[in-house]
């Protein structure tokens, strides 16, 4: 009975061990270290300066759900691309997408083509959002700026894609107010089950 105990313990421990290991890893930025550093080790973060205020996406792995988890959905018929940061300024939350056309990509492998690209927002064909609590009417303010997908490279030890890069934008709130997404950096580790869809 007490070797089955043990055995049980141990295997916690693993188990808890590897939840832990998979939470986002924020590495202070050298300028401001408000803001999480460009790193492009699949660290589960993104950061960027709203107006004066932070928005800060930490991937946190609890049980039964995960959070602040990024998600990419492809859809071929459309010819797009949608990429959703979720995340939190003061405290509530929020998150940043972006909503590309032109890449014709089909499939999770596909999503490398996008290494080095400077990818312009115009507000029209590609567009940035700043969206606060989940309000849908922020869908209709289009961003323009730019984001730049530094690094995209495919890990075939985890099969992950790490997706690294900058970006920055503005947009006008619901009350006509320019909103300032600058300094945005960020550094995820994509899989195909968890972050990927294609429509």
């Amino acid at each position: 009975m007490r070797r089955y105990q043990y055995t049980n313990s141990k295997l916690l421990v693993v188990i808890f061990l590897l939840v832990i290991a998979c939470d986002g890893i924020f590495i202070p930025d050298p300028i401001d270290p408000r803001i999480p550093k460009y790193t492009e080790e699949g660290n589960n973060v993104a950061g960027a300066f709203i107006n004066d205020n932070i928005w800060e996406s930490i991937v946190k792995i609890g049980f039964p759900y995960t959070y602040n988890e990024p998600f990419i959905t492809a859809s071929h018929e459309n010819d797009s691309l949608m990429f959703k940061f979720s995340g939190n300024t003061l405290g509530k939350s929020s998150s940043i997408e972006f909503h590309l056309t032109g890449f014709n990509i089909t499939s999770f492998g596909e999503l490398v083509v996008l290494k080095g690209q400077k990818i312009q927002l115009d507000g029209i064909k590609n567009t940035g959002y700043y969206i606060e609590n989940y309000n849908p009417t922020s869908y209709n303010n289009r961003g323009i700026g730019q984001i730049y997908f530094k690094n995209v490279r495919f890990e075939s030890l985890s099969s992950k894609i790490i997706l690294s890069g900058t970006f920055g934008f503005s947009v006008n709130d619901l009350n006509g107010k320019v909103i300032k997404v600058s300094s945005g950096r960020f550094d995820y580790g994509i899989t195909e089950n968890s972050n990927f869809q294609i429509e």
